[in-house]
């Protein structure tokens, strides 16, 4: 039963893990791709919660994990 358990939570920290790392790609992308720009120094933070660089999250992990 503790074997499930741990396996459960390791799924669980692996999808959150993965999760965060689509959300940081998309961000990182769209800051390279200059796609969120407030004005010469700053970046729109509200842009980069709702930007789309991709057309799909598995091309944030592909990419996050390659490169």
């Amino acid at each position: 039963m503790k074997i499930r358990a741990t396996i459960a939570v390791l799924v669980a920290l692996l999808i959150w893990t993965g999760a965060a790392l689509v959300r940081v790609e998309n961000q990182r992308y769209a800051m390279q791709l200059g796609m969120c720009r407030g004005n010469v120094i700053a970046v729109d933070l509200a842009c980069l919660k709702n930007v789309q660089t991709r057309t799909g999250w598995w091309w944030h992990m592909y990419y996050a994990l390659i490169e």
